[in-house]
């Protein structure tokens, strides 16, 4: 039976996530933050109550990624059956644990009870469709959209469809996924385990084999990632990195010069048998690594470390209205070329995690790196209001900071979540006053207490090419400045004379 959607991807709003687990979660999450309202079910007692902590605790990262007009954690209702997830819903994403026959089972569940014409996609890590819409009535709307760990954050989503598969749903999934702000790979045939997780099971693979061997502990084969290739991966993948190994020559002279190597018996291809053993070093050296950090310790850590290297690499996606909220731009491109939201305030917060190698020989964070923090925030802002990387590299325009004031009021300690609340004073043609005030966050990662430090910002915006200071778009002007709230007694003060 041939698929024919009832909706267009542009037009979808309401998304059912059936799992809301860790990566069911995850989507709930990102569907949010990209404006849609969600329906979430999962048979677990306990189910809903981790669902709503688990969107809490992702929500500060969202709001540094930019929130969609109207996105809110209100949006999110948990239904109590299954059919009353999916009774409304123009896109259905299922994440059920990674079992087969459950696989098989739910999706023919969730194709009974989906209206017709909806695209039903499956977060599967590594089934092909094929071995799981074979009792599905319609198999011809069942796709695989496969996330990476957290949806919310990591942008790659891998789109396949099986052998009962309409190309059309393919297509419909593989736009919508789009639209909802992720990076979309659609592969035109089915291969186990899809593309990236093919990648990570071999370094899995080998991590496991030199653990049980007693050759290198958990802690080493982490660092040698984070230090070494895995910091070329974050831009560029292994074949544009091996290419450059071959210097001038490329990739022809890096096969020609290292291909008889292949030959060396590097690598295993067999994975080490999983005995008790290997799981406690596995599992004790995990603990090591983590020292006194909690699992919510850790996830804002990664959490916050994604963010950062999308803003490094200029990938750090631009808050954008709700498709459904707009008329599509004429030209394929023109969304890309000042996305801004409807509006900008309040200004998202800004969150921190202190780094250990920020920290000073008094035991707290060093003053320069409350500076360092602040300049994240500004391009933070930056981001948010149409002047991030890629603004910056199309028109080689930018802020720049003519005039600075910080005030540092308080010690911060090792392993402190910072937030940093940032408000606009004030904007004119090519003139921006910027204010950030910098908080530690209690527990559950919220301003706590008063100001641990405040800058106060004059900045131009410049081209560069140019050599002067140039007015600001438009729409950027006209976003800032409906943002301006009014100035604290405090600011504006220079710097205090000796003896006051």
């Amino acid at each position: 039976m041939p698929f024919t959607p009832s909706t267009t991807p542009e037009s979808a709003r309401r998304v059912a996530c059936v799992g809301a687990g860790v990566i069911g979660g995850g989507w709930v999450a990102h569907f949010l933050a990209r404006g849609y309202d969600v329906t979430a079910w999962d048979p677990a007692e306990d189910a809903e109550d981790k669902l709503r902590r688990l969107v809490s605790a992702a929500w500060p990262a969202l709001e540094q990624l930019g929130l969609a007009d109207g996105a809110s954690p209100d949006r999110l209702t948990v239904a109590p059956t299954l059919a009353a997830a999916v009774a409304d819903a123009d896109f259905v994403q299922e994440s059920a644990p990674e079992k087969l026959e459950l696989k098989r089972s739910l999706l023919a569940e969730l194709d009974a009870a989906t209206p017709p014409g909806v695209v039903i996609a499956s977060s599967t890590s590594g089934y092909p469709m094929t071995d799981m819409q074979t009792t599905a009535t319609a198999p011809s709307r069942l796709v695989v959209g496969h996330p990476f760990n957290p949806p919310y954050l990591i942008p790659l989503v891998e789109v396949v469809g099986g052998t009962h598969t309409d190309p059309a749903a393919v297509a419909w999934a593989s736009r919508f996924y789009d639209l909802a702000g992720k990076s979309v790979i659609t592969m035109d045939r089915e291969l186990p385990g899809f593309i990236a997780n093919r990648l990570q099971e071999a370094l899995w693979r080998e991590a496991l084999h030199m653990v049980a061997n007693g050759e290198a502990t958990v802690e080493d084969i982490d660092a040698s990632i984070t230090e070494g290739p895995g910091l070329r991966w974050a831009f560029m993948g292994p074949c544009l990195t091996f290419a450059l190994a071959g210097g001038e020559g490329g990739m022809a002279h890096m096969l020609d010069h290292f291909g008889p190597s292949l030959k060396s018996p590097w690598t295993r291809l067999e994975a080490p048998e999983l005995d008790r053993a290997l799981r406690d070093a596995m599992v004790d050296g995990c603990a090591t690594a983590a020292g006194d950090r909690s699992y919510a310790d850790l996830v804002a850590e990664r959490d916050q470390g994604v963010i950062n290297v999308l803003r490094a690499t200029g990938r750090l996606p631009q808050p954008t209205p709700h498709p459904s909220h707009s008329p599509q731009p004429a030209h394929p491109t023109a969304s890309a070329r000042l996305p801004l939201p409807l509006r900008l305030s309040p200004i998202p917060l800004f969150r921190q995690v202190v780094q250990e190698d920020w920290i000073d020989y008094n035991g707290h964070l060093s003053e320069a790196y409350y500076v360092l923090v602040f300049g994240f925030a500004t391009d933070a802002l930056m981001d948010a209001s149409g002047l991030g990387a890629g603004y910056r590299a199309r028109t080689g325009r930018s802020l720049y900071t003519v005039e600075a004031h910080v005030r540092y009021l308080d010690e911060v300690p090792r392993g402190s979540q910072l937030a940093v609340r940032t408000t606009v004073l004030g904007v004119a043609a090519k003139k921006l006053r910027v204010l950030h005030e910098m908080y530690r966050c209690d527990p559950a990662g919220e301003p706590s207490g008063d100001p641990v430090a405040t800058e106060e910002l004059f900045t131009l915006h410049v081209d560069q090419r140019q050599g002067c200071a140039v007015p600001f778009p438009d729409a950027t002007r006209d976003l800032l400045a409906a943002a301006v709230a009014p100035s604290p007694e405090w600011a504006g003060h220079g710097i205090r004379p000796v003896g006051a």
